[in-house]
């Protein structure tokens, strides 16, 4: 019957949702054949280190496998990006700042791993100035995730993540996906945490914001020991992150805390 759907100059789909088969009928039933969409932000992902080997290969004297890179194009698999691995760069700052140009020309958003602290071999920041960049930001008082870089190139933007990988899981989480939401028009981009009661003690925090990695069992949540920002098993166990602000007392057993749920992270 006509008029017992919707009326006249009514806000059929409302900007910031994420569109599916449903809302395209809905639009379609009210005479549009078209829906105006943010194109899918283009993310770069660029590993960086003389120590970091391909996946699969072997690992002599003090290598790693650059799991950082594949670990984010899974993540960012359910955002709206599309995504690119540049490889792995050597620790060489005119090879860096090379990569940044390339990425630059071609993508969004720039993501590095490793690289943004204050070792003879942490090169992203002179990089970025010799590619032409512009630092917004350096550090954040966080943990995991402290050495933190943002800034723009060519008009894309950097983010340069910790090579630690639960630290650069932790920040993507944090800051990347808030950011590829926002581009792609999300009404509501930041993460979303949930009430959860604590099943074992927390101690005093100091002053940086914690984000604990933590299960929960019997509907009540755990922060096992273990929190090392080089330890995933910890991470891989987790259901969710307890966020503990600067400077808050102790919580026992019972009390409530704001957990990120690991599970939703990148539904927009």
């Amino acid at each position: 019957m006509q008029g017992t759907d919707f009326r006249k100059e009514a806000y059929l789909v409302t900007a910031g949702r994420k569109i599916d088969g449903r809302h395209v009928a809905l639009a379609g039933i009210g005479g549009h054949a078209t829906i105006a969409v943010r194109r899918r932000p283009r993310v770069a992902l660029i590993s960086t280190g003389d120590e970091l080997v391909p996946l699969g290969q072997p690992t002599p004297g003090a290598s790693l496998p650059a799991s950082n890179a594949p670990m984010l194009a899974a993540l960012l698999a359910g955002s709206p990006a599309e995504v690119r691995d540049h490889g792995i760069v050597p620790d060489d700052l005119g090879r860096i700042a090379a990569a940044f140009r390339t990425a630059a020309a071609q993508a969004d958003i720039i993501v590095t791993t490793g690289g943004v602290s204050v070792g003879d071999h942490d090169l992203i920041r002179p990089a970025l100035e010799k590619a032409g960049a512009r630092l917004d930001f350096w550090r954040v008082a966080m943990r995991p995730g402290k050495p933190l870089l943002a800034g723009t190139l060519d008009g894309a933007i950097v983010l340069g993540l910790p090579g630690n990988p639960v630290s650069s899981y932790v920040t993507a989480c944090l800051f990347l996906l808030p950011l590829i939401a926002q581009l792609g028009g999300a009404a509501d981009p930041l993460p979303r945490t949930r009430t959860v009661t604590l099943g074992a003690a927390l101690p005093a925090n100091g002053q940086r914001q914690d984000y604990l990695r933590a299960r929960i069992e019997n509907s009540l949540a755990f922060a096992p020991d273990g929190q090392d920002s080089a330890a995933l098993m910890a991470l891989a166990a987790a259901d969710g992150l307890i966020v503990r602000p600067p400077h808050v007392p102790p919580a026992d057993i019972g009390e409530s805390v704001e957990m990120l749920d690991l599970r939703d992270v990148g539904r927009h």
